[in-house]
């Protein structure tokens, strides 16, 4: 479901990626000063911590992985000039290339996962000894206000699951094994021109529709109208209309 989701919007999920760059960039900002001889990048959708891995890290191979086959796809063409990356369509919960790596990369993703638990004990699986993991998450707090209108329109329709908390995540990650070296846990506002234009951007990054955007009925013309409204009205902000994400990174050693 999820690899269908994304797979939808693999031609334009950058036109509306400041969070998710934001998130990559952190990641990256994370690394120590080392050059791993080989990268795993789990979640790498449409290689946005991807380019930014060939340019800290010229000429290392690197193994892109994403559930979305027609990601995966659109990034092999669009990265056909980086033959040190390796497209592979797979799921992060349980892929296991054959070899464990000195250096994970996981960005804008994982927070999808069906289990996280599993996917951080599957992390652990694929990491070498001493190896790190800098991963990269959007937590709970993400699109709250949206969450929140959708709850007083349509309560019926609530979508039954959330992203996981901070305290979830980081309990996860040290139950599969890891050590925590680094961390950082930010709520971030980011401005859309109005309330249209933030519901369009979350469509066409393949965010709604999901499990955790997606109550049991889709609203009906009426709710949306009113959503659209209330929106508009309750979060303005200077130049349009907010939306906050909470993101988390973290620096894990193995």
């Amino acid at each position: 479901m999820i690899g269908k989701r994304f797979s939808s919007a693999a031609e334009t999920y950058d036109r509306h990626a400041r969070p998710q760059l934001s998130l990559a960039q952190s990641v990256i900002s994370m690394l120590p000063e080392i050059y791993p001889e080989q990268i795993l990048d789990l979640g790498a959708g449409t290689g946005l911590l991807t380019r930014m891995l060939t340019e800290r890290f010229p000429d290392v191979p690197i193994d892109a992985v994403d559930v979305a086959e027609k990601m995966v796809e659109h990034s092999r063409a669009r990265f056909a000039r980086f033959p040190q990356i390796n497209w592979i369509v797979g799921d992060a919960q349980t892929w296991w290339g054959g070899e464990r790596y000195p250096l994970i990369v996981s960005s804008a993703s994982l927070h999808w996962v069906a289990d996280l638990r599993q996917t951080c004990e599957n992390l652990f699986q694929n990491l070498e000894p001493d190896g790190i993991l800098s991963l990269g998450m959007m937590l709970s707090g993400t699109l709250k206000e949206l969450h929140e209108l959708r709850n007083e329109i349509a309560p019926e329709k609530t979508p039954l699951l959330t992203l996981p908390t901070y305290v979830e995540t980081k309990a996860c990650l040290q139950e599969a094994g890891f050590v925590l070296e680094r961390r950082k846990h930010s709520e971030e506002e980011i401005i859309y021109d109005d309330a249209k234009a933030f519901l369009k951007a979350i469509h066409e990054q393949g965010v709604t529709g999901g499990k955790v955007s997606a109550g049991n009925a889709p609203l009906n013309r009426t709710e949306l109208s009113r959503l659209v409204a209330d929106y508009q009205e309750k979060y303005a902000s200077d130049g349009g209309v907010y939306a906050t994400y909470e993101t988390a990174t973290f620096l894990l050693t193995k």
